[in-house]
């Protein structure tokens, strides 16, 4: 029970559901991404949600979300982030681990590039992030040793004990999941704001066309300035 209960699977479970939450409101959009018009959205659209789908499956079964966390932590307190003391996976797997992040962060920063408005919000959204994973990360590494995985264990026996231990670890696992999201967010939103500008001043760059009322009332008013559509000095 220890072992699946301290394990990557339930966080990526709890992480998946927030994400089938969105995609379940928003079905159109994602929809609209995956059947772009352009050959090279609908590709870029589909590799980007695959390899977020690679991201998940590939941590839970072969590194550690914990250990992934304390990356945003000071080394001397990382080791309070993966209180288990879990190995480390090899240097191949954790290679893959950062290209399949690197991938769905600039996956999904094209996507707001290419189907999002504004510059301001990425920002916005990575700042908050910011201040969010530092909050909770530490109530998380100050409360998660006094938890059930600790030492003391849980009597299963008492139906009150073992009741607050499931509500202990429901609010645990969205706790990371939480952290999980704004871990990839502090990262998403330069990478969004920097794929938006590129983006939106090259290969995306919308051109302005003179809607047909402006551009007939606009016509008719040069033919009645010229004398009938006749030349001034015709």
């Amino acid at each position: 029970m220890f072992d699946i209960l301290a394990s990557n699977y339930p966080i990526t479970l709890v992480a998946a559901l927030g994400l089938l939450y969105v995609w379940s409101r928003n079905q159109s959009a994602f929809a609209g991404m995956w059947n772009d018009r352009s050959a090279w959205g609908r590709r870029v659209s589909r590799a980007t949600f695959v390899a977020l789908g690679m991201l998940l499956i590939w941590i839970s079964i072969f590194d550690n979300w914990r250990q992934l966390l304390g990356f945003l932590v000071d080394e001397k307190n990382r080791w309070r982030s993966d209180l288990y003391l879990y190995e480390p996976p090899s240097d191949a797997v954790r290679f893959v681990t950062w290209s399949l992040f690197v991938i769905t962060l600039l996956g999904t920063a094209s996507l707001f590039a290419r189907y999002g408005s504004g510059y301001v919000l990425p920002l916005l959204i990575s700042l908050g992030s910011i201040v969010l994973f530092f909050i909770l990360n530490n109530l998380r590494m100050t409360f998660e040793p006094a938890g059930p995985l600790s030492e003391r264990g849980v009597d299963y026996t008492d139906p009150l004990e073992a009741l607050m231990t499931f509500v202990w670890f429901g609010i645990f696992y969205c706790v990371m999941a939480t952290l999980l999201y704004s871990a990839f967010a502090i990262f998403w939103g330069p990478a969004a704001f920097v794929m938006a500008l590129a983006y939106r001043t090259t290969i995306g760059r919308r051109k302005i066309e003179e809607p047909d009322m402006f551009r007939i009332i606009r016509e008719r008013s040069s033919l009645r300035s010229t004398g009938d559509g006749r030349s001034p000095h015709g």
